[in-house]
């Protein structure tokens, strides 16, 4: 007999300690699994509003794209608004009621984003008059 087993206190314990891995696993794994998708066409959508979406949580990425925990609530959202009847202009002016309109990758033209929109081409024309008249000096 292995002298590491003589113990039945430590013979107890590793007992104790396989069976807990070993039922903590499986639960883990029943708790990990995701239910079915009973709508494919719910889900491309879902997919196609998660990718046009920034989460809040994750730095420069989409709702698609990242593994924050709010990320996955926020698709898990979107995906049962639709199974509701919402639309994707619904479900994405509710994200931008609720998270401001910074959860959008491109905001929409208006006011105060006019900066947003052509701030980089005013910049681009600007820094190619400053190179041609550095040229022809």
């Amino acid at each position: 007999m292995n002298p590491l087993f003589r113990s039945p206190y430590l013979s107890a314990f590793i007992w104790l300690l396989f069976t807990t891995l070993f039922l903590g696993g499986t639960a883990f794994l029943a708790m990990a699994q995701e239910q079915p998708v009973s709508n494919t066409a719910h889900q491309q959508q879902a997919m196609d509003i998660s990718k046009v979406l920034r989460c809040p949580m994750a730095t420069n990425l989409s709702l698609f794209e990242s593994q924050a925990p709010i990320a996955h609530e926020l698709k898990a959202q979107i995906f049962s608004m639709l199974e509701q009847g919402d639309s994707q202009d619904e479900i994405i002016l509710f994200m931008v009621q609720r998270y401001g309109e910074k959860i959008r990758y491109q905001p929409e033209l208006k006011g105060s984003t006019v900066a947003l929109w052509f701030g980089p081409l005013l910049l681009l024309l600007v820094g190619v008059g400053i190179c041609l008249g550095l040229i022809k000096r």
